[in-house]
């Protein structure tokens, strides 16, 4: 379209068609000329439209609706218009509907349409404006720093906006009616704060008429001063983004850690995510400033939520002590504590029937039972009391009292003793008692099979399944099985939610979670504990609450969101402020989370506050030593390294630590002694991986101590220049025998960075990097010019790398053939006889239509003889991965998504009868493809892999490891027209045997030379 500098003065008067006025804006951001006549150009405009609307007031012209007046659509601050809340010029106005047939309903319609592009032209040309005024110093006086609205009675939003003009305090607007209290700003007023430059005001106005992403545009284009952060904080909490609120707020708070407004704020983000007493504190912070009208209104929030809180405790606390009473004396259980939580009054009335000493013991208990089976529109709890109360108590009796003594703690039963009390139950033939004993001692894994056969028994079997879950879980992860871990706690769950039974299905939730962070499968551990803890809050579950709320620091720091984790931190400590143990534990846990910002200034604060409170030591406390102590380098003195050995002793002493933490705490001795003494570091680091070779296949602290262990010995031998010796251990610790030529090894971790390279004749060299300022999550460094020029003679480079570094794109040229070599491990080997040819397409999937995923174009590549096409529906999981076992070239046309259900990237194909649509890493893993394909990944983002040390996590790892010869995939978004021409031009030049290497840098040499985007720089090959 052509655009002229002609066309300013209509472009602000509103007098250019909407498509054309778009256009010129963008014209606008890069004209000079345009840009030197604007400022004039608007004032000029503002004066005729200021005499128009004095001729109205004074009755010159009659309107001619009810019309609020000019309607300023979102887009405003110089962006593509896009439908947004309006500022009505005139307080009060009117619907702005068009519907009616009259002639002064068509010409109030033609009226807001000259309106809506006179308002999107001159909103646009003074946000421009502004830019100009911010970026360029030809204003001669200060601006104008009061805001049009600032002196309404109720300021517009809870939150507290940042700009001078709006410091003084007013009660906030919010109506129970619905209605959003949201201020009316005219045109007039919004388009002279631009125009004098202050653009923060401008965000502001956006803030509290609640147009919150224009308002995170325009202030993402300020300095990030607190001030800024502060109410970006407050756009992210408008879009209902509370994470990333309180991660804008530590921005801020790092230089102003007093400023009342960032913790005002930082209380309502906690609140969003209902941490209530967390956020109590913020505000109890804030009302000690004593600023007037702000206090008091802080106080009376932080009085309420506490009140809030601490009433779910004081209710769960009740609960469970009326729970004991009936247990243990046959006190009457209240009704009305019984409604309000009818799992944990069913749990305290399975525990008296166990525990009751006579029959009449029993028949007291009927009432309850009864209001139970309402409840749950059943029987069971009713049958169970009948049963037992036809037992013969002069045999139960006694087993009952010892069950009694149990579970008061005033008797504890362990090992031997444990075992002849279940024997006895076992003769007997107390079938509820026994299964009583075996859960009430924590027996659940040690007898799956004798506990199945009883809850089959009991006659309620829904209500048993959960524990039943849970034991078979805790059983299959104690021999290494996690994939059946997960299966048991997943169907236990979906038992639990089918009987309706909230308290047994929050257990499970958590036991599932807690799985997922020890499989490092954060972004699933994160959702199921937060929907947990939702369910928590409902049934006043306090206890539930506290160990989610250690499940949610975990997946938080494990997924790198420090701010998201010192959130779950302030309310976990909160919970009991005055507990030793949980305060040393809290520090200790904010000390790591600094280390992992290469922070060991921060660390060590938190670890002296960590020291006031003496508490046994734990895992947590030594692994935080360990690394600051290699952080602070020799600036630690003896004593101090003294004290944490002295602490490993101890804690080695614990009989609770499994072989996995074992060899963890061996393996943290080892990175702390080889920094001061190398040999004897070197030897206790592989003695660990000695020890952990047997276990780490089905440990995963194994699993661990062999990766982090190996590391450690890779970094020393490069700090100490032996390559080859470098390259070795690193070949070792990700399972693949490293090539002799034309290889670059990559090893790294926090602030330290090894490049090995070996050139086409075998030679080697390398470059060690121990102080980097950034953690290498955020920014790994470039390979070295030294690094590339030993690889330059290489027709195809390999790259040996470990986990967090493997498949990073751009690692070498473009102009370069290299491809990564997946870790090895379970990786499936080639046949030993080609397999017949098999090619495998999947395309025009149909992903749920509440991922609001647009649909991709149809596939337009032609399929032959022997290709299986998966399209449409019938592109499920189930049906891609059956047909992927013995394809021999593989293409997946489909979305990829990241960053949301996984950790990893998956592929969205259409969803099966079970609604199951992702097909995941996980998912591959535990398949073999037999062809051996090569496999194209035509998805958006389908390289992105799970940030873990001790193992790769990612398609394409995945892929290779269940068989796959060869993977191409793309790092970053992926245009749909672009996709398939593109890797139908790849998987021919592989067809006529290019190495995949090769291949990738060939086709992708000449579609940049065709003009085509720069996503073809970030494919990656693996091999």
């Amino acid at each position: 379209m052509s655009v002229s500098c002609e066309q300013l003065a209509a472009f602000v008067d509103g007098e250019l068609p909407l498509e054309e006025a778009e256009a010129f804006q963008a014209h606008l951001a890069t004209c000079a000329e345009c840009q030197a006549g604007l400022e004039d150009q608007v004032q000029a405009s503002l004066l005729v439209e200021a005499a128009a609307e004095a001729r109205s007031a004074s009755g010159a012209q009659a309107p001619v609706s009810t019309e609020a007046g000019p309607v300023v659509p979102s887009g405003a601050d110089g962006g593509p218009a896009t439908q947004g809340p309006a500022l009505r010029a005139v307080p009060g106005g009117g619907s702005t509907s068009s519907a009616g047939t009259t002639p002064a309903h068509a010409r109030t319609r033609a009226r807001w349409d000259r309106r809506r592009v006179a308002g999107f032209a001159a909103a646009a040309a003074a946000v421009v404006l502004a830019v100009l005024a911010v970026g360029r110093p030809w204003r001669t006086s200060e601006p104008e720093r009061t805001l049009p609205f600032a002196v309404a009675e109720a300021r517009p939003m809870e939150g507290r906006l940042s700009h001078p003009g709006l410091a003084a305090y007013r009660a906030p607007g919010t109506l129970r009616g619905g209605a959003d209290g949201k201020p009316e700003l005219d045109l007039q007023a919004l388009s002279q704060l631009e125009a004098n430059g202050d653009l923060h005001g401008v965000a502001t106005a956006w803030l509290a008429a609640g147009d919150f992403e224009r308002a995170e545009r325009i202030l993402g284009r300020l300095p990030a001063t607190p001030a800024v952060m502060g109410d970006l904080a407050l756009a992210a909490l408008g879009r209902a983004q509370p994470e990333r609120a309180l991660t804008v707020l530590e921005v801020g708070l790092e230089s102003a850690p007093d400023d009342v407004r960032l913790h005002w704020n930082r209380g309502l983000a906690l609140q969003a995510l209902s941490l209530e007493l967390a956020a109590a504190a913020e505000f109890s912070r804030v009302a000690q400033a004593k600023e007037p009208g702000w206090s008091t209104e802080a106080a009376e929030r932080a009085d309420g939520l506490r009140k809030g809180a601490l009433a779910r405790r004081d209710s769960w606390q009740a609960m469970n002590a009326a729970g004991m009473a009936l247990a243990l004396d046959g006190t009457p259980y209240p009704a009305s504590m019984a409604r309000r939580n009818p799992d944990l009054a069913r749990l305290y009335l399975y525990h008296a029937l166990r525990a009751a000493p006579s029959v009449e013991r029993v028949k007291a208990l009927a009432p309850l039972a009864e209001l139970l089976d309402d409840a749950t529109r059943t029987n069971t709890a009713s049958a169970y009391v009948a049963r037992v109360a036809s037992a013969d108590f002069s045999k139960r009796g006694p087993l009952a009292n010892t069950y009694r003594e149990i579970l008061s703690g005033t008797r504890s039963l362990e090992g031997p003793e444990a075992d002849a009390f279940l024997a006895r139950l076992r003769r007997s033939g107390e079938r509820d008692l026994l299964m009583g004993g075996i859960l009430l001692l924590h027996q659940e894994d040690r007898f799956v099979d004798e506990l199945t056969t009883l809850v089959r028994q009991s006659g309620e079997p829904a209500w048993y399944d959960a524990p039943l879950a849970r034991g078979r879980a805790q059983a299959a992860q104690d021999r290494g099985d996690m994939q059946t871990a997960e299966t048991s706690l997943k169907n236990g769950l979906a038992s639990c939610r089918s009987a309706g039974f909230q308290y047994r299905c929050v257990d499970l939730q958590r036991s599932l979670a807690a799985l997922y962070n020890r499989m490092d499968r954060r972004q699933e551990a994160g959702s199921l504990a937060r929907s947990a803890l939702e369910e928590a809050f409902r049934t006043d579950s306090w206890f539930q609450e506290e160990l989610l709320l250690a499940d949610l620091v975990t997946s938080a720091r494990l997924s790198h969101a420090p701010a998201l984790a010192r959130a779950y931190l302030d309310e976990y400590v909160q919970h009991a402020p005055q507990d030793c143990a949980r305060r040393s534990e809290y520090h200790h846990a904010r000390a790591l989370l600094f280390v992992e910002d290469l922070d060991a200034k921060g660390a060590r604060r938190e670890v002296q506050d960590a020291l006031t409170c003496p508490t046994a030591p734990t895992l947590l406390e030594v692994a935080v030593a360990g690394d600051l102590l290699r952080l602070e380098g020799s600036a630690v003195p003896g004593r101090e390294l003294d004290r944490v050995r002295e602490r490993i002793r101890v804690l080695r002493e614990d009989p609770s630590l499994t072989i996995g933490e074992r060899l963890l705490v061996d393996h943290i001795e080892g990175r702390i002694l080889i920094e001061r003494d190398r040999a004897a570091g070197q030897k206790v680091l592989r003695g660990v991986i000695t020890g952990s070779a047997l276990h780490r296949s089905t440990d995963i602290e194994a699993r661990k101590a062999w990766a982090h262990s190996h590391h450690v010995l890779v970094m020393d031998a490069g700090r100490a220049k032996e390559w080859g010796p470098a390259v070795d251990l690193l070949a070792e610790e990700v399972d693949r025998t490293a090539p002799t030529s034309c290889l670059l090894a990559l090893a790294g971790q926090d602030e330290r960075m090894l490049f090995v390279a070996r050139g086409p004749t075998g030679s080697s060299s390398g470059l060690y990097l121990n102080a980097l300022k950034r953690p290498l999550r955020e920014q790994v460094p470039a390979v070295p010019d030294a690094i590339l020029q030993v690889l330059a003679g290489c027709e195809a480079v390999k790259v040996l790398a470990e986990p967090i570094l493997q498949g990073r794109p751009g690692l070498l040229p473009g102009d370069r053939a290299w491809s990564y070599l997946a870790p090895g491990g379970h990786r499936v080997e080639a046949p030993a006889v080609a397999p017949a040819p098999k090619r495998l397409v999947v395309s025009d999937v149909e992903p749920p239509a509440t991922l609001g995923l647009p649909r991709l174009m149809p596939w337009k590549g032609v399929t032959g003889a022997g290709d299986v096409h998966l399209r449409g529906r019938a592109a499920t999981p189930e049906a891609v991965l059956a047909e992927m076992e013995d394809a021999t070239e593989v293409e997946l046309h489909t979305h990829g998504l990241a960053g949301t259900m996984s950790d990893a990237a998956f592929l969205a194909l259409s969803p099966d009868a079970s609604g199951r649509y992702a097909l995941t890493a996980e998912d591959l893993e535990r398949h073999t493809l037999r062809g051996s394909p090569v496999v194209m990944l035509a998805a958006c983002d389908a390289n992105v892999g799970a940030w873990r040390y001790h193992a790769v996590s990612s398609l394409p790892s995945a892929l290779i490891q269940a068989g796959a010869r060869a993977v191409v995939a793309p790092s970053t978004e992926v245009p749909d027209v672009e996709a398939g021409a593109f890797f139908q031009a790849l998987q021919e030049s592989l067809r006529r045997g290019t190495p995949p290497a090769q291949a990738l840098r060939d086709t992708r040499a000449r579609w940049l030379e065709q003009g085509s985007a720069r996503w073809v720089q970030d494919l990656v090959a693996f091999e």
